[in-house]
């Protein structure tokens, strides 16, 4: 199920003054490297709890319909659902009437479902031929983002930052500390 993002965050879970204040660092030597480890550290707990934190637009591709009535969408919570397309073998996309259904954006499943009567519509290309492009996250500031994932995400930098070292094989590798896997099991999701 190939899942794109279309437009990322305009910010993190975490900011920069932050995540300096935790480490303790002065000066903007070190800003360079540290936005790009808050948005590491973003993307690998998404990555994990198989959920989005900030409010991002996405894209799902499939092949076919699901057999149930009802699609799920994955990287919850789900904002808002922008088009469904239907694309054909002449890469031509069709946006499909939202008067066929309904889009439940609440609970860990969010899923778009047929209303009585209505039929998913044919497919005409064989791979690819369904587009969701959907907005998923928690939101625009970083203050709709529980608490235990941002501070998972700010652990996370932490540690990168201070072991910079590689992984050199037949050695012993540095640890992500266990804290972040307990940060974030309550909001880790099944693979769908």
């Amino acid at each position: 199920m190939p899942l794109q993002t279309i437009t990322g965050p305009s910010s993190e879970p975490v900011t920069l003054a932050e995540t300096k204040t935790l480490l303790r660092v002065d000066g903007s030597n070190e800003d360079a490297l540290l936005s790009a480890l808050i948005k590491t550290a973003r993307v690998t707990v998404e990555n994990q709890t198989r959920r989005a934190l900030m409010n991002q637009t996405l894209e799902l591709a499939l092949d076919r319909w699901p057999a149930a009535r009802q699609l799920i969408i994955p990287r919850p919570p789900l904002a808002s659902v922008t088009s469904v397309s239907i694309i054909d073998t002449a890469d031509i996309a069709v946006v499909w009437d939202a008067s066929q259904y309904i889009v439940e954006t609440t609970g860990p499943t969010p899923r778009i479902v047929l209303l009585p009567g209505a039929v998913w519509p044919a497919l005409t290309r064989p791979a690819g031929g369904i587009r969701i492009r959907y907005v998923a996250g928690y939101g625009d500031i970083a203050t709709d983002v529980p608490p235990p994932l941002a501070h998972a995400v700010l652990l996370l930098v932490a540690h990168w930052f201070e072991n910079r070292v590689p992984v050199v094989l037949d050695a012993p590798a540095s640890q992500v500390p266990g804290t972040v896997n307990a940060l974030i099991a309550e909001y880790r999701l099944p693979r769908l």
